[in-house]
């Protein structure tokens, strides 16, 4: 009897994107949820590059990207939360959205080009809990960042865990305050190719 070898195992900082349309109701113009999915996508494969980050897939309303370490997932992450930030200060109310990102650092397993485990389950429920507009992220990868950031990481206490158990500590992070609005509005417009006057 032949055993198979295990499959390799490697640990990677996997980070997950949830879109939030504008407003809590669902939007039903579904030419306007392609577009801003769409925006999206140019937004997360034009700053990926910049911090090794991998595109493992796009899902419906998002994506699951892997890293070599938390804190280029979480500088990418602060980074397309203020990009999308100087985006929606351009455009109207009805095409405006924000992100939910939920990171964790944990073994996965690669198979077929897509990332399986533990670390990827993890990083999904961290996003699912992430609050729009902020970036989620486990004990290890906070840890990995202190010192890092203009802010620390902030534990969530368990009215903010909404009775949710998760075997990991979560923490949120809190993108920068925005400065220089309209330059970061016209380095948006740049990557986009297009850009779009205020209404």
């Amino acid at each position: 009897m032949v055993m198979e070898a295990p499959e390799p195992r490697k640990l990677s900082a996997i980070l997950f994107t949830g879109i939030e349309g504008p407003g809590r109701d669902s939007w039903r113009d579904d030419a306007l949820q392609q577009l801003l999915r769409d925006e999206h996508a140019s937004l997360v494969r034009e700053l990926l590059p910049r911090h090794g980050g991998r595109e493992v897939k796009r899902l419906e309303d998002g994506f699951l990207l892997e890293f070599e370490g938390g804190p280029a997932a979480v500088d990418f992450g602060l980074e397309l939360h203020c990009t999308l930030a100087a985006r929606n200060g351009g455009v109207g109310a009805e095409r405006r959205m924000v992100l939910r990102v939920g990171v964790h650092l944990g073994m996965v397993v690669h198979r077929d080009g897509d990332v399986f485990g533990e670390g990827v389950n993890l990083a999904a429920r961290i996003e699912a809990l992430a609050r729009p507009g902020t970036l989620y992220v486990s004990e290890t990868v906070a840890r990995q960042v202190e010192g890092r950031l203009p802010k620390p990481p902030v534990r969530l206490g368990r009215g903010e865990m909404k009775n949710i158990r998760l075997p990991v500590a979560v923490y949120r992070i809190d993108p920068p305050e925005r400065r220089n609005r309209v330059t970061l509005f016209s380095r948006m417009r740049s990557l986009l190719g297009r850009g779009e006057p205020a209404n």
